[in-house]
């Protein structure tokens, strides 16, 4: 069951994907993140954090017949970053916390992908303890966290071919800084989260997964 917050107001100029893409990466994080979700006594609970991607949630329906909730916090990113020289009433932290219709406790597993790399520490870790909130005791999050401080001009929607390969397309970003958070801070990201498996991927990236406490 796939369901989408149709609540969000997205800004009309936002990029859409281009049909640019670069090699296939695998992925020993995302089976664990299907394995431990799909171990729940009910019907589990999804919430992916970035674009729609068909196949996507086409694979994680057929692994896991799971409720699937999707809430683009890039969309709402680049809104924010397009609009930074006009006063703004609410933080991003507010801005972002605010599109979570979900109840406390409701959701076995979330999908961050690379959106810590587009925040600063301290929204950072608001928006970790918001998601830790909505997991349930012993669910999952992904994530993926950049190791190189660059400034970048693009989002990355990650398609998953198989439940062991991301392949990734670039699409245009208003240009900002990348934030990257040392291996301490991501183990002290939210203390209701405790770090489970970490790796450091060729492309500079460590894959993540945390589990709620």
């Amino acid at each position: 069951m796939f369901k989408r917050n149709t609540s969000k107001t997205v800004n009309a100029e936002t990029p859409q994907a281009p049909n640019l893409s670069v090699p296939i990466a695998r992925s020993s994080i995302i089976p664990k993140f299907l394995s431990a979700v799909s171990n729940r006594p009910h019907q589990p609970v999804l919430i992916d954090l970035g674009p729609v991607i068909g196949s996507n949630i086409s694979l994680f329906n057929e692994r896991l017949s799971c409720k699937f909730y999707i809430q683009d916090l890039f969309a709402d990113i680049e809104t924010y970053a397009r609009n930074q020289e006009i006063t703004l009433t609410t933080s991003l932290a507010e801005r972002l916390i605010s599109r979570f219709p979900q109840q406390p406790n409701s959701c076995d597993g979330i999908l961050c992908w690379d959106l810590f790399d587009y925040l600063d520490p301290s929204t950072s870790r608001l928006i970790a303890t918001k998601l830790s909130e909505l997991l349930r005791s012993n669910g999952m999050l992904y994530g993926l966290f950049s190791t190189v401080p660059t400034n970048v001009a693009h989002y990355t929607r990650f398609v998953l071919d198989t439940e062991d390969s991301l392949r990734h397309q670039i699409y245009p970003a208003t240009p900002t800084k990348r934030k990257v958070l040392a291996t301490r801070d991501i183990h002290l990201l939210c203390n209701k989260l405790e770090v489970t498996d970490l790796v450091l991927r060729k492309s500079a990236t460590r894959e993540t997964l945390f589990k709620r406490r």
